[in-house]
């Protein structure tokens, strides 16, 4: 008992290596014996080993085995070790609930491995549609569902279904104020964009959608520049993106060629002069545009060579797409279409191209001009270097 407590003390000190914690007993209650053959590696040896082991150890393995799931890189390391203890593993067959829509609810859901739906489904007597479902929101290794309810202290708005065998992370409702301070920020704005943005609200949600939609919905923000979304990948996204905060650039690759008469793109035909010259091609990405708050892609276009990339600090609300089609096909279409005709030809981008090249370069030339006859010591980095007249020590 004393030792025990000890390890508790440190626990809350967040001192004690994780091989040196407790977990609680309960960690594989109510797992069917015929389910055991089906469990990942790392579930069957949590299982199969010895008690005593299984408590020093297994807190360590369930961390080090999630490292890809980013769950647990959002939490400092004592709220990892206070998640691990309290977690408790659970194992589901195919076509089992976890969540059932209207009903209280008692626990979030951390998927290890396996695939989870979570269904909404319309009041069909008050509704006039025939399909009394909203396309389903497929979830994978690593998505959590369970907490947007918990923290709003709610009954389910959805159906969390099972479609074939699945291990789950369970963190309780008496257990989920270690982290609900984590989720309150994206929730509060995800709430607020999804009433705010002009664009979904010409889809005229009642508010039993809308509470559905902070369900399915997500807000991601970005803190380097990378490529989200590309025309060329040929498959219409599941997500469609709204610009909240911050801004995107829309890119196009373009290939040209230098030619005597000027630079032309490479699939119009060569003047004749430079018919039978083997030209060399260039390819350049271009960035043409900004996309500021209020844009919007991913909502079916033909994106052709287009690409999006994500500015640091921008943040976008990201919406599934076949909800958008289920609820307003034509007002998708119709921003679909508006969207394709916003963007310009190869040639409008690569004449911006040309311009920008020549911009950066009399800029460059006005510099060295202006530099030309100054003393040596305003463009030599190397004798401008003096060393500073007074220290100040801190």
């Amino acid at each position: 008992m004393e030792r025990q407590q000890g390890l508790e003390n440190e626990l809350s000190k967040s001192l004690v290596p994780v091989s040196k914690l407790k977990i609680s007993k309960e960690l594989f209650s109510n797992i069917p014996l015929q389910l055991r053959g089906l469990l990942t590696p790392v579930s069957k040896e949590f299982l199969t080993c010895p008690s005593d082991s299984r408590d020093s150890n297994t807190i360590s393995k369930v961390i080090t085995e999630l490292e890809d799931i980013d769950f647990f890189q959002k939490f400092p390391d004592d709220t990892k070790l206070q998640l691990a203890k309290k977690m408790s593993f659970v194992v589901r067959e195919a076509d089992q609930y976890l969540l059932r829509q209207g009903d209280a609810v008692e626990a979030m859901y951390l998927i290890v491995s396996g695939v989870v739906s979570l269904r909404y489904n319309i009041d069909t007597s008050s509704n006039l549609q025939n399909k009394a479902r909203w396309p389903e929101q497929v979830l994978q290794r690593g998505d959590i569902f369970g907490h947007v309810d918990l923290m709003q202290d709610r009954q389910s708005v959805v159906d969390a279904y099972t479609l074939g065998y699945a291990e789950f992370l369970m963190l309780k409702k008496n257990d989920f104020g270690i982290i609900q301070s984590h989720f309150e920020g994206d929730s509060k704005r995800l709430k607020l964009y999804l009433r705010s943005i002009e664009l979904l609200r010409r889809f005229d949600w009642s508010e039993e959608e809308l509470r559905v939609l902070e369900v399915f919905c997500k807000v991601h923000n970005y803190l380097e520049e990378v490529e989200i979304y590309s025309g060329a990948q040929g498959v219409k996204p599941h997500w469609s993106y709204f610009v909240v905060t911050g801004e995107c650039e829309l890119a196009r690759e373009i290939s040209y060629c230098a030619t005597e008469s000027g630079i032309i793109l490479k699939h119009l035909k060569l003047p004749e002069s430079n018919a039978n010259q083997n030209l060399k091609v260039t390819k350049k990405l271009v960035e043409f545009e900004k996309g500021k708050q209020g844009f919007h892609f991913g909502v079916g276009e033909r994106f052709g060579e287009n690409r999006v990339l994500a500015t640091p600090a921008s943040e976008f609300l990201l919406v599934p797409r076949l909800i958008l089609v289920f609820k307003n096909r034509e007002l998708l279409s119709k921003m679909a279409t508006d969207l394709e005709n916003s963007l310009p030809s190869d040639q409008t981008v690569l004449e911006r191209f040309i311009d920008y090249e020549e911009a950066t370069q009399a800029v460059a030339s006005t510099l060295k001009d202006m530099l030309k006859d100054k003393p040596s010591r305003l463009i030599s980095s190397e004798k401008s270097v003096k060393k500073p007249r007074f220290y100040k020590h801190v």
